[in-house]
């Protein structure tokens, strides 16, 4: 079995954390793996997780009534999945499926949240991190809107 914490720090958003945060973060991380074509999150469920992708590829979609899935940003081993476990409510702003077959990391989200508010440091630095990552992802949504609509 491999060491968590050791592939923690290998993944670029827990990248630079020191031995006793990756140690706490590894004590409330499984590896998972999502087999392609099945949901890793759904709208409005509770977000309970929060996913480092090591390999495969996950869609993030937008569902609309009478309207196929949107798939908004699709993201790639090295990346994260979830900033809703981070942002009450607590639950999942978008649908998640995995394209190919997924290995992550999954984190407990009610631990996790724990683990930032107990280490100022470690939330601040997660703080900064999701930020990242969602300013990211408004970007590339801003972006495929411009692609549709944009041009009259």
């Amino acid at each position: 079995m491999r060491d968590i914490a050791t592939v923690l720090a290998a993944h670029p958003f827990f990248a630079g954390l020191d031995a006793a945060q990756l140690d706490r973060l590894a004590a409330l991380t499984s590896e998972r793996t999502h087999a392609a074509g099945t949901w890793m999150a759904r709208t409005g469920g509770v977000a309970d997780e929060f996913h480092a992708l090591l390999s495969g590829r996950a869609g993030i979609e937008i569902v609309t009534p009478g309207a196929r899935p949107l798939v908004i940003a699709t993201v790639h081993g090295g990346e994260v999945v979830g900033w809703s476990w981070f942002v009450e409510p607590h639950r999942w702003h978008f649908d998640v499926v995995a394209l190919d077959d997924v290995h992550a990391l999954s984190l407990a989200a009610a631990p996790l949240r724990a683990a930032c508010d107990e280490d100022a440091v470690l939330g601040r630095l997660v703080a900064r991190r999701l930020i990242k990552v969602m300013a990211s992802r408004v970007e590339g949504t801003r972006h495929q809107v411009v692609d549709i609509y944009g041009r009259r």
